[in-house]
């Protein structure tokens, strides 16, 4: 029971700092960007668009036919960098910001026992791994059906699907993102033990 209720405890904390806020707004900001971008490049949209026509990227390209590849083309572009660095800032500070503010040793002393404390500490940042993947596929999938034409999937390799099924594609892929980013939290986690300073911590867990 206790376990369960710090795991609320530290989940809930976690999503509603307001640190957290901001990077779910930048992480949100990217497909639109990345959407009015493509809008403005192709000249309204549409196949063959604009005077670069289907150069670029294939997911860059075919959005201007489908709004749902939006999606794609979000996660694609924030996976390097974006999504990451603000994984970083999180888990980086999960730690050492406790022990920064002196709250840490309050949890320490409770009968959760470290571990326990540590894993709760690793389910927020995974959670906060699919909330802040959720916001960017569900940003793209706003921005994209707002912008372009949405309707039945025509995939690169040239098949046909129904928009539903290319929903769930890419709630699939999303998750699949969201996934991926689970060792690089592991990693911020870890550097967060290493030293009293928040941000210190931040700094190495994005600078790695």
């Amino acid at each position: 029971m206790w376990t369960l209720g710090i795991l609320r405890s530290e989940i809930t904390t976690t999503l509603r700092r307001h640190r957290t806020y901001a990077l779910l707004a930048v992480l949100a900001a990217v497909p639109a960007l990345i959407g009015i971008a493509v809008r403005i490049e192709t000249g309204g949209g549409g196949p063959g668009g604009g005077a670069n026509g289907g150069a670029g990227p294939a997911f860059l390209t075919q959005v201007t036919n489908n709004g749902l590849f939006l999606v794609f083309a979000a996660l694609a572009a924030t996976l390097p960098v974006f999504l990451p660095m603000a994984v970083g800032v999180v888990a980086g500070d999960a730690i050492a910001g406790e022990a920064s503010a002196g709250t840490l040793r309050y949890l320490l002393v409770a009968p959760a026992g470290r571990t326990r404390l540590l894993l709760a500490k690793y389910a927020s940042v995974l959670t906060f791994c699919l909330v802040a993947t959720a916001v960017v596929a569900a940003s793209a999938l706003a921005v994209g059906a707002l912008l372009f034409p949405v309707g039945e999937v025509t995939t690169i390799s040239g098949t046909r699907i129904s928009f539903g099924e290319g929903l769930v594609r890419a709630a699939l892929t999303a998750g699949v993102v969201a996934g991926s980013l689970a060792g690089f939290a592991a990693l911020g986690l870890f550097v967060s033990t290493l030293t009293n300073s928040g941000i210190g911590a931040m700094a190495a867990t994005v600078g790695l």
